[in-house]
């Protein structure tokens, strides 16, 4: 049985999760599998805030990075500091 390996590779970072799942949604339309991180900590305001990495296998890095840029070209419209994506649900 062959194991593919976890994505390893850092493609980009974005502020927020919201950002991030844009991009990994278009990955995931190419076949491209991601991860992420940093999802905890992207919305705070403390300090230095922190930032959603979207990590891809090495072998799907160069194709990522296609995909990439054709979502920053099918969004540079969108001021993402001005999106409202309203407040988090209360999983009580």
């Amino acid at each position: 049985m062959t194991e593919h390996p976890e994505p390893s590779e850092l493609l980009t970072s974005t502020p927020t999760e919201m950002e991030a799942s844009i991009i990994v949604a278009a990955l995931e339309e190419e076949g491209i599998h991601s991860t992420t991180t940093g999802e905890y900590t992207a919305e705070l305001r403390v300090g230095v805030p922190g930032w959603v990495q979207i990590l891809v296998r090495d072998e799907d890095l160069a194709r990522a990075q296609e995909v990439l840029e054709q979502v920053k070209d099918d969004n540079d419209h969108i001021d993402w500091s001005r999106i409202d994506v309203g407040e988090p649900e209360d999983d009580s």
